[in-house]
């Protein structure tokens, strides 16, 4: 078992734990309630993780975690679905709306 990516918070920490679902990487979530920590252990290590079960994907889970991350980081447009019409942001990768791709 091998960490592969960590953030300041879930919330940053979804979209990489979906990439990693919609490969079927099997991995934990570790430090996602011990926020409460922050003060008595150094704020960086109360960051939640996403660490690959299987040692064999973790060349593939990195990979993925760092292309999701150039995906957010990248200036791409906003988008609208062609489902419901709803304007999404550009790093989400279907409608937040109805969930359509």
């Amino acid at each position: 078992m091998k960490k592969v990516y960590q953030c300041s918070n879930t919330l940053e920490l979804q979209p990489f734990i979906e990439t990693l679902k919609r490969l079927d990487i099997k991995h934990l979530i570790k430090n996602e309630y011990i926020s409460g920590a922050i003060g008595e252990l150094p704020f960086t290590e109360a960051w939640p993780q996403i660490w690959v079960l299987n040692d064999n994907d973790v060349a593939e889970a990195t990979a993925a975690c760092r292309a999701t991350e150039t995906d957010i980081n990248s200036d791409k447009p906003d988008w609208d679905c062609s489902h419901c019409g709803e304007t999404n942001h550009a790093s989400f990768e279907f409608c937040w709306q109805c969930e359509h791709l």
